[in-house]
Parts: C-alpha cells; sequence; structure tokens
C-alpha cells in the first residue's frame, strides 16, 4: 500500500511539472491575462466593443453554412484561392469569439473546419497552377500556405482545450505536422531565406510550435533548421531591418512583413518574455511600425517605391501593427490613426488601445533620413516636408540599396505629394492584385520589362539602359552614399551621390523644398549633376499626374501618328506624343492636378530635346496605366547638370467657375558657376525678386565656409 501511495505521489508531481511546462491556452496573441482584462471592461472600450459586435454579426450567419474545404485548383482571385483565405479567417475570428463569449458553437465551427482540412491535407499534391518556384497544396503559392497557417494556428489555439486529446492528435499528426514540414523542410530554401516569404514561414511554423508545445521546431523557426543562427527569424531581423526601422524591400513590403514580424514578436514575449523580443536591435520591430508611417503622405497612402500597389494606414498589417506597437510604448500619435482605421484587433492590445482611444494625439510627419542595410549603411531615404496651407508638401528621395526581387532598378528616383494627391508619381507594380483574368492575380510581364526599369522612373537613364543594366545580382552590390540634409525652418534638403548604376558615371541629385514669400506654395528645386569622363546620352523623365494645360516652347504634336521612344528596357512602352528642342535657357509645363496648377521651369539649352510621352506601347493586353511624361534628352554630353523648379500654384474651382493664377511666377532660372565643386543657382520671379543657391558638391561639412566670385556662404547649401 505503501508504495501504491509512493507511485502515485511521483506520478502527480511529474503531472504536475509536465503541466507546469505546457504553455496555458490560448498563449499566442490573445492570452488568459488578456481575456481577464478584457471581460472585466474595468474601462470604456467602445472601439473594442464596436469591432466585436461587427465580427459576431459576420460570423454567426456563416456558422449556419455548410463549411467549404474545396480540392484547391484556382490562382489568386479564383474560387478555390478565395474560399481557402475566407476560411482562415473565419476559424481566426470564431476561434476568438469562442474565447470572448464562452459559447461552444464557434469552437465546434472551427473543430468542423480542421478535422475537413485533416482529412484532406496529407493526400494533397502541390497545387497545380504552376507560376511560382514555391509552390503551396492549398494555395498556388507557398507563401500564402504560410499565411494561412499564422492565423489557423490562432484558432487552433483558442479551442485547444475545448478539444478532447484524440481530437488533437487527429489534427496535428494529419494537418499542422505535415504542413510544418512542408513548410520548413520541403521547402528549406525558401524558409531559410532572408525575405518577407520566410518571415512569413517562420512566423507560421514558430506559432503553431508555441501551441503544439514543439520546442524544438520553434527553435528551428528562430535559428534556422541547424539552429546555428545563420537563418530564422531572429536573422531576419537583423538583416532586413536598418537600425532606424526601415525594410529592405520597401514601404509596400513592409507593410506586408510587418504583421507577421509583430505577431510572431508578440507571441514571443507571451510564451518567453526573458528572450526581451521588443528590446532586440534596440527596438527595431516597434521603430519598424513609425517608420513606415513616416514613409506615407498626409493621407496615409503609402510612398509607391519599388514594387508596390496602392496601400495606406488603414490597411489590415497595420491594424495589428499600431495596436500592438501602442500597447507596448504608450505613444499617443499612434492613436490618431487607430482611430481613422475604426477597428482594433481582439486582444489585450487591441482593448489597450480601445480604452485609450480619446487620448490621442495628433500623428506628427517628419522631416527625417532613414536609413537602409543592416547596419544602417546602405543608402536609405530622405524625406522632405513643409507645411502647406491645410496640408503638406512632401518630397522623397529614393537612394536605398536595390531591394532584392521587389527592387526596382532606379538610382537616386524620386516621388512629390501635395495638397494630398501624388504630383510627381512612382509607378510602383504593374500587378492586379487577385484578379484572376489579369495574369491570375501575379505580377504581369510589364512589371520587368517597364515598372522595374530606369526609365520608368524619375531619374537619370544613360544611353536607354537601365541602372546595372538590369542586372540584380550586380545592383545588390552597391548601393548610393548620403551626402547631405537640412531641416531648417525656411529650406530644407537632401543630397545623396551614386557612382555605380552607370559605368563610368558618377551622379548626384540635390532635392531642396524651400518656403519664400515670394511664392504661394513651397517650391521644390532639383539639382540632377552628372559627371563622366564620356559622352553619353542622358535622358530625365518626370512622370507628372494630371492634364498638360500649356508649355512655353514649341514642339511637334503626333495627334495622328505615334511612334515609340525606343525598343527596349522598358523604352517600348513609352508613346512619344510630342517633340520639342526649343533652344531657349528656360522652359516651362504648366500641368492640372485636382483644383491646383503645377509648372515645371527647366534650365535648357540649344541641345536639349522634350518628350512629351506616356504609357501605353508594347501593352497589347491594356495592362499599364496610360500616365503621361514629360523628359529632357541631352545628347552627346559628358559632365552635365540639370536643374528643375517644381511650382505649385493657382486654383480651379469648377463649381463655382473661377480660376486663380493659372501661370508661373517663374521668369527664369540661370546657373551662374557649374563645376565639380560648386553649383550656383539664381531664380528670378515674374516681379523680379530672386533667389540665388548656393551648393558644395564635393565638401559635405556643416562648418565650411565657402569663397566663390561675390558669393560666400557656410555648409553645403544656403539660400539668399
Amino acid at each position: 500500500m505503501k508504495t501504491k501511495s509512493i507511485l502515485i505521489t511521483i506520478f502527480l508531481f511529474l503531472a504536475f511539472t509536465i503541466q507546469a511546462k505546457l504553455p496555458k491556452h490560448p498563449c499566442l496573441l490573445l492570452t488568459q491575462k488578456g481575456i481577464e482584462k478584457i471581460k472585466a471592461q474595468n474601462k470604456p472600450a467602445m472601439l473594442f466593443n464596436t469591432t466585436l459586435i461587427q465580427i459576431k454579426n459576420q460570423i454567426d450567419p456563416i456558422l449556419k453554412q455548410p463549411i467549404e474545404v474545396p480540392l484547391p485548383k484556382d490562382a489568386g482571385g479564383g474560387y478555390t484561392h478565395e474560399q481557402h483565405k475566407r476560411n482562415y479567417n473565419n476559424m481566426y475570428n470564431a476561434g476568438v469569439l469562442f474565447q470572448l463569449t464562452e459559447k461552444k458553437e464557434y469552437a465546434e465551427y472551427v473543430k468542423e473546419m480542421l478535422i475537413q482540412y485533416a482529412e484532406m491535407y496529407p493526400n494533397l499534391p502541390l497545387h497545380p497552377i504552376q507560376k511560382s518556384n514555391y509552390r503551396g497544396k492549398l494555395f498556388w503559392q507557398g507563401l500564402n500556405e504560410c499565411v494561412w497557417l499564422v492565423y489557423t494556428s490562432q484558432a487552433y489555439d483558442c479551442i485547444y482545450n475545448y478539444l478532447n486529446p484524440k481530437e488533437r492528435e487527429f489534427i496535428e499528426n494529419n494537418l499542422f505536422k505535415p504542413m510544418v514540414e512542408f513548410i520548413a523542410i520541403h521547402n528549406k530554401s525558401t524558409f531559410e531565406k532572408i525575405h518577407n516569404h520566410a518571415t512569413w514561414a517562420v512566423t507560421g511554423v514558430g506559432m503553431i510550435s508555441y501551441v503544439m508545445g514543439d520546442k524544438d521546431m520553434l527553435e528551428k523557426a528562430l535559428y534556422g533548421l541547424d539552429k546555428s543562427g545563420k537563418s530564422g527569424f531572429i536573422r531576419q531581423i537583423d538583416q532586413l531591418f536598418s537600425p532606424d526601422g526601415y525594410f529592405e524591400e520597401g514601404p509596400y513590403y513592409q507593410r506586408y512583413s510587418l504583421q507577421p514580424f509583430i505577431m510572431f514578436a508578440q507571441a514571443i514575449e507571451n510564451n518567453e518574455p526573458e528572450r526581451k523580443i521588443f528590446e532586440y536591435k534596440n527596438g527595431v520591430i516597434l521603430k519598424a511600425v513609425t517608420t513606415l508611417l513616416q514613409m506615407s503622405e498626409n493621407n496615409g497612402q503609402f510612398f509607391h517605391f519599388n514594387d508596390a500597389l496602392d496601400k495606406t494606414w488603414h490597411s489590415t498589417e497595420l491594424v495589428w501593427g499600431i495596436d500592438i506597437a501602442y500597447n507596448r510604448t504608450g505613444n499617443k500619435q499612434l492613436l490618431s490613426i487607430a482611430k481613422e482605421q475604426n477597428t482594433v484587433i481582439l486582444n489585450e492590445a487591441g482593448y489597450k488601445v480601445a480604452t485609450d482611444i480619446e487620448l490621442a494625439q495628433p500623428f506628427i510627419h517628419q522631416t527625417m533620413v532613414i536609413s537602409d542595410g543592416a547596419k544602417g549603411d546602405e543608402g536609405g531615404i530622405g524625406i522632405l516636408r513643409c507645411p502647406n496651407k491645410n496640408n503638406e508638401s512632401c518630397v522623397a528621395l529614393k537612394y536605398t540599396s536595390q531591394g532584392m526581387g521587389h527592387g526596382h532598378f532606379d538610382r537616386l528616383s524620386f516621388t512629390y505629394y501635395d495638397n494630398n494627391k501624388e504630383i510627381i508619381q512612382d509607378y510602383g507594380a504593374a500587378r492586379f492584385l487577385n484578379i484572376e483574368p489579369k495574369n491570375g492575380g501575379h505580377y504581369l510581364p510589364e512589371n520587368n520589362s517597364f515598372s522595374k526599369q530606369t526609365i520608368g522612373h524619375n531619374t537619370l537613364i544613360v544611353d536607354e539602359t537601365s541602372h546595372f543594366n538590369g542586372k540584380l545580382d550586380e545592383a545588390s552590390k552597391y548601393s548610393p552614399t548620403f551626402y547631405a540634409f537640412i531641416n531648417g525652418e525656411q529650406v530644407k534638403m537632401i543630397s545623396a551621390k551614386d557612382k555605380h548604376a552607370v559605368p563610368g558615371v558618377t551622379m548626384q541629385r540635390n532635392l531642396l523644398l524651400i518656403s519664400h514669400p515670394a511664392f504661394e506654395h513651397p517650391l521644390i528645386i532639383d539639382i540632377f549633376k552628372i559627371i563622366s569622363q564620356k559622352k553619353h546620352q542622358y535622358d530625365l523623365p518626370y512622370y507628372y499626374k494630371g492634364h498638360l494645360i500649356n508649355t512655353d516652347y514649341k514642339y511637334n504634336a503626333f495627334d495622328t501618328t505615334r511612334t515609340l521612344l525606343g525598343s527596349k528596357n522598358g523604352y517600348q512602352h513609352l508613346w512619344i506624343e510630342a517633340q520639342g528642342n526649343p533652344r531657349q535657357e528656360t522652359t516651362s509645363t504648366t500641368w492640372l492636378n485636382d483644383n491646383r496648377f503645377y509648372t515645371l521651369t527647366a534650365v535648357t539649352d540649344e541641345n536639349t530635346e522634350i518628350f512629351l510621352t506616356r504609357i501605353g506601347g508594347n501593352d497589347p493586353n491594356f495592362n499599364l496605366r496610360n500616365d503621361p511624361c514629360l523628359m529632357f534628352r541631352q545628347k552627346e554630353s559628358d559632365n552635365h547638370t540639370f536643374v528643375s523648379l517644381i511650382e505649385a500654384h493657382g486654383e480651379y474651382n469648377p463649381r463655382l467657375e473661377y480660376t486663380l493664377a493659372p501661370y508661373t511666377n517663374v521668369q527664369n532660372i540661370q546657373i551662374i558657376m557649374d563645376t565639380e565643386e560648386y553649383t550656383i543657382l539664381k531664380v528670378t520671379t515674374k516681379n523680379k525678386q530672386t533667389i540665388t543657391i548656393c551648393f558644395a558638391n564635393t565638401d559635405n561639412n556643416p562648418h565650411s565656409v565657402h569663397k566663390i566670385r561675390d558669393y560666400s556662404w557656410q555648409g553645403v547649401c544656403e539660400i539668399k
């Protein structure tokens, strides 16, 4: 009897020990501690409750419908693709509702769907659509499989204790473990990449490993399959983010990747706070949220750098990012964006946002430099902002690294926003996401043949050849270099150089945003300096958005027949609509965007050709937007400096039928001096006011004093 008592004691001790080591469910983004806070409702949380009701109203009717788990066959936008997406969202929402309401019908719904997936998954072949080297089983692309796992792991976590051991065993052995093996082992090359696809992969595997208590696979998700730290989640944080929180692939994919980074980080924090994941690399994951917000216009639209589509901070990924970041930092500026989003995630972080929402402070966009590269030494983005009546003017210079496979060949390109509109645009990507008739929703052929090519951007093209000859491996070796930055009250400036994009050619771009009493709105001055030992053809396009109003130079309009600008490197996609050789010192081109006029005044000479072009050539499937472009060409030049001024002016009111100030206020721009060391410009207005810009091209010491002819100044740049 005594022996039996001892055995029972040992058994109970072991059971208690094992239970103590097992995670309490839910354990990922929603936790028991968080649920207790939410249910207590010690503070008003109207936005949380509203979101809860909205999701409940969405899910309740679905519970009455038959569960659909179709055999995969369609590409993005097709029925099976979209159904599997709906399924993981519905399972996630139902799982959360079960935890917050304790109503069993939500758990039953998740259980039944998981069982159906577990019955189907072991026998699934690779997806029949072969448009990716990284094919999934449920989806045409393995990436979507990982997203499915990220959401579904949370649903499983929410109903874990509702299931009996046999049900858990069946679901894990037939669904989750085979899926983990497929993602991590069968697709090892992707799982171990430093890339956004791998971020979703390690996050999905890591989160389901927490739920299943699989410590071994969790470590592999964190540190790579060999656990050496050469790949995995931690390595991705190290390599993909700069110290400032810039994601290597650009704002669009930073938005997309932010969700798995911040979700997995929160899951790690909830399960193993001793890892201090949010403090890792000086808190870069949380920095990434605010850095991404800074790479947007006042209305929240993210810059279209690299492969990018229209996205704003209202997107789902930013709801996760804002809520978790606020819960960690208490930054009340984030609450103003949460107010705009008008929804929260249904966990402790979302509840915190909802209870504090009335403490919101306006989000302040800043003039700033954001570094690129794991160590912050691979170029970056310079953002200049200036208040402009009820909104602001914003100029962003892109001098980042290549950005891997989603990067574009566009060294020293820029974009310009004003009046809450994109005025000088970055085209972004050629893709109709999830529109199945357009190439299955995938990237279109024109993404490579035009969107990525240098001519598709607002930067210099030499001899009609893209930077690095369009070779990704070569472009990935080099980055432009930061030169100077000024953030004054009246003058803001960013300058960067590149000497690798075109062999034997050094490029330097200086962008200034100036507030001056002679002008109604802030001015942009663009100085693009080129140094070369050999003669080349230089093209500098500006992809303006709006309707052409007038020019002060003559041109030949091709209004009955059109020819193409070139035959390759993106030139084959541009129609020449008009061409001129103005033979004058300055030229002005004015267009109308919404209710405001914009004029680009450029320094020209007898060798300057001006092209008015439009995107759309060699596009039989109408995959490209037919947007206009103003391009300056300089032939047979070695050293050359393009100088342009962009002025916003006037107003057009179609409702009240009046027009104000439709003409530019600029009389001319003179280059007083232009050497390798110095550039001095003089802008004269129509009422004879002048602005003189003095620039040091090779000495970026802010304390250096320069004296040239009758001009003297301190630092890189001065406006007189």
